[in-house]
């Protein structure tokens, strides 16, 4: 909790974007810069996109 007295989401600490295709060009420059594979999805907390490594299969 913050001194607000909000309760703090659990992507907090995760880059987010406005936009899928935001998230996607980041991903592109992180495998670009870093060879990392990134994927973007919508986040059921806050509605906005995130980065995953993770693959659709993954559990």
């Amino acid at each position: 909790m913050d001194d607000s007295g909000e309760t703090a989401l659990p992507c907090d600490d995760k880059l987010a974007f406005d936009t899928q295709r935001q998230a996607s060009a980041a991903a592109n420059v992180a495998q670009y810069q870093h060879g990392a594979i990134l994927r973007p999805y919508r986040c059921r907390h806050c509605s906005l996109w995130h980065l995953t490594t993770k693959t659709t299969n993954d559990s």
